[in-house]
Order: structure tokens, then sequence, then C-alpha cells
């Protein structure tokens, strides 16, 4: 199962403000993350990966591989 980064802190838990303090950076900033505006750099998924205990190739990290993930008739999803 492949997971958004929304839906990956959801699983664990964490609100965008949690994610954003654990990640250290602003909300603001994760935020733009979670919506596919920026791009984690690879140390940055690495540490989302662990905060939120999902293994790392069931995440989608790209804008790329999202719109591959949202066409799939097994879900839809809208960003």
């Amino acid at each position: 199962m492949q997971y958004t980064l929304e839906q990956a802190r959801i699983l664990a838990g964490l609100t965008q403000r949690e994610m954003a303090k654990k990640m250290k950076m602003s909300e603001k900033t994760y935020i733009q993350y979670e919506k596919y505006r920026r791009v984690f750099r690879m140390d940055q998924a690495y540490l989302f990966m662990k905060h939120v205990n999902v293994p790392f190739d069931s995440i989608i990290f790209f804008a790329g591989q999202l719109q591959k993930f949202c066409s799939s008739d097994e879900m839809t999803c809208t960003i």
C-alpha cells in the first residue's frame, strides 16, 4: 500500500504542527511538503519515515508518484 505524506502522518497520529516540530521546521514549511509544493531532501525523507514508522518505499514523496497513485483504479485522491 502507498501512502501520501498526509496519510502517513495521520496514520502516525500526528498533527501538522507536531510533525513540523519533529522535522525542525515551521508548520508553514511542512505544509508545503505535504501539499507537494516542495520535495524533501533524502535526509529529511528518512527522518519523516522514522517519525511515521512507515517503510520508505510505501511513502509517496514526489508529485510524479502521486499522479500515478491517484489515477489508479484502487483509490482516488485530490491534493
